[in-house]
């Protein structure tokens, strides 16, 4: 389990940034190549806040909180693993401290996140919002560690 761990959270960053640097290589902030029979949209974008942009005109209060939230939870992460059990809650840890650890690396070094794929939808506002592969982690770490909440201990 710890092997599975570990894997995810080096994983998980080393995959984001290379999809980061390919896409800051070879797309252009106005280009969207639609994939998946256009469903699924890889595009350029520069986010400079947090979720969905917000606080955007504080790029250095977004850099220094996003380190002062990854410190505390690895630190959590690092007393888990050493506990036995708790295998759901475990693997949601390493997803969401892998991402978080792939945007705040972006924050430090690049001074914004670059974010990659987005979903044509019905709903425009659905359409333009973007995500990257450290997003997709933190989301569905979070689901496992409240579906790990709710269910009983083994």
């Amino acid at each position: 389990m710890l092997a599975l761990c570990i894997g995810i959270l080096l994983a998980l960053p080393l995959g984001d940034l290379g999809m980061k640097y390919y896409v800051e290589k070879h797309i252009s902030s106005k280009e969207e190549i639609p994939i998946c029979q256009g469903r699924i949209l890889v595009r350029h974008v520069h986010n400079q806040g947090m979720a969905l942009n917000f606080l955007e005109r504080y790029p250095a209060l977004v850099k220094w909180c996003s380190l002062l939230a990854v410190i505390p939870l690895g630190l959590y992460y690092g007393l888990l693993l050493l506990r036995k059990g708790n295998t759901l809650e475990k693997l949601s840890f390493s997803l969401v401290l892998g991402g978080a650890i792939s945007n705040v690396y972006d924050r430090f070094v690049r001074k914004y996140v670059v974010d990659y794929v987005g979903f044509r939808s019905k709903w425009k506002k659905f359409s333009d919002i973007t995500f990257n592969l450290g997003d997709f982690g933190i989301f569905a770490g979070a689901l496992g560690i409240i579906l790990s909440a709710l269910l009983p201990r083994r």
